[in-house]
């Protein structure tokens, strides 16, 4: 079962779920998608541990951010979207979607 967008109604609600740890130290984000009149559809987003590691890493704190920003992309592209979608979060994503830091955090930097 699929949720659908139509032309009369491409409203869709994402909402945060929560977080569990995965293997290996990373985190699956879920997100629950729902539109005017069909049943809600349970998304996650994986994020391997090597994203919160390194020169370019996210805090968990962000991590929640990035993935609906993916999870926002992926809807506004698709059609129809699968029950139990799942996504992975990739460095290319992590640049992509991160939030714009404040310009006196990277004047510090």
């Amino acid at each position: 079962m699929a949720l659908t967008k139509d032309s009369n109604s491409n409203k869709l609600n994402i909402r945060y779920l929560g977080f569990e740890g995965a293997a290996g130290g990373g985190r699956r984000l879920d997100f629950s998608v729902t539109a005017p009149g069909q049943t809600a559809r349970r998304v996650s987003c994986e994020i391997p541990a090597s994203a919160f590691t390194g020169a370019s890493r996210i805090t968990f704190q962000e991590s929640a951010a990035v993935c609906y920003e993916k999870l926002r992309d992926v809807l506004e592209r698709e059609r129809e979207i699968q029950d139990r979608l799942c996504l992975r979060l990739t460095d290319a994503d992590i640049q992509q979607y991160r939030p714009r830091r404040r310009r006196a955090a990277v004047r510090k930097a």
